[in-house]
């Protein structure tokens, strides 16, 4: 949700800074600060969705039989492993795989 709404204003910079360009050519600063916004937020969404795709339709991640009770809220956790990284995140029971 937040990343919609910081892509939102990413666009909107945008727009702006290329409405101000077309007004006083002398802003073109502006517009590639704008541009390299939009392309850094677009850049992130893509990039770190990687993972989210559930283990059995060969996303990357894998679950794991590893289970413990999280003392802090309470839930089952279970352990998902990445064998590219050798990265392991730990996600509560009944959740989506990490991302």
């Amino acid at each position: 949700m937040l990343r919609s709404f910081i892509q939102i204003g990413a666009c909107l910079c945008l727009l702006g800074a290329l409405a101000l360009v077309v007004l006083e050519p002398a802003a073109w600063p502006a517009l590639v600060g704008a541009g390299l916004l939009v392309l850094g937020t677009l850049f992130e969404r893509f990039y770190y969705r990687g993972g989210t795709a559930a283990a059995g339709t060969g996303g990357r991640w894998q679950s794991t039989s590893e289970k413990f009770l999280d003392e802090e809220s309470g839930a089952l956790v279970t352990v998902w492993f990445n064998p590219a990284t050798g990265e392991r995140r730990y996600v509560g029971d009944g959740a989506a795989p990490p991302s």
